[in-house]
């Protein structure tokens, strides 16, 4: 008979994913893993696989809630800008108000690894698909209420946010200046 686990594996994913957010996936160990976690690396393997089984389910489960996150503020019964300026924001000051700086897991993931593992760039893709979709319902939802020039392409402003998105969290891990990153906010919204 079988004994029963011990762990929330929930509770253990999110540790874990906490250990690749900061040390990357080669500076994280299984040592770091089971310590972070709580369990041996037997009930590690057993119950999450290996290493790279373990940081793809907890990439996906960091994906998933920024992708929720975003899906909520998007159905808000507010104006598209300030939707877009409130999704840029806090962008900007969850990475300044993280203490450890660690900027965005799937930037870090995508400049360690996505050159190297087939894995994790089919998953960076699905995720700029992903929320270049939702952006895109965004701007086409603004276009519909006189908000945004239906002209322009909504598909390409999409993508012009999706890499300011991408652009703001990296710069936001390097620069604490809030004000700075704020009117660099200004500028992106005049775009649209």
């Amino acid at each position: 008979m079988a004994r029963p686990k011990k762990f929330d594996e929930a509770a253990g994913l999110q540790k874990a994913m906490n250990v690749f957010w900061k040390k990357g996936y080669a500076g994280t160990s299984i040592s770091d893993l089971t310590t972070s976690m709580e369990i041996n690396a037997p009930s590690l393997y057993a119950t999450y696989g290996d290493k790279h089984k373990l940081f793809v389910s907890a990439l996906q489960t960091y994906l998933q809630s920024q992708h929720e996150w975003m899906r909520q503020a998007v159905l808000e019964q507010k104006p598209v800008r300030e939707i877009i300026r409130y999704l840029l924001a806090t962008l900007i000051d969850a990475t300044l108000e993280d203490p450890e700086r660690r900027g965005c897991f799937m930037v870090n993931t995508i400049t360690e690894m996505a050159n190297q593992d087939t894995q994790v760039f089919r998953i960076a893709a699905d995720n700029e698909n992903q929320i270049r979709s939702i952006l895109a319902d965004l701007i086409r939802k603004g276009q519909t209420s006189g908000e945004i020039a239906s002209e322009k392409d909504a598909e390409i402003l999409a993508s012009f946010l999706f890499i300011n998105f991408m652009g703001i969290r990296v710069i936001a891990a390097t620069n604490s200046d809030k004000k700075h990153l704020h009117s660099a906010l200004d500028a992106i919204l005049s775009a649209i």
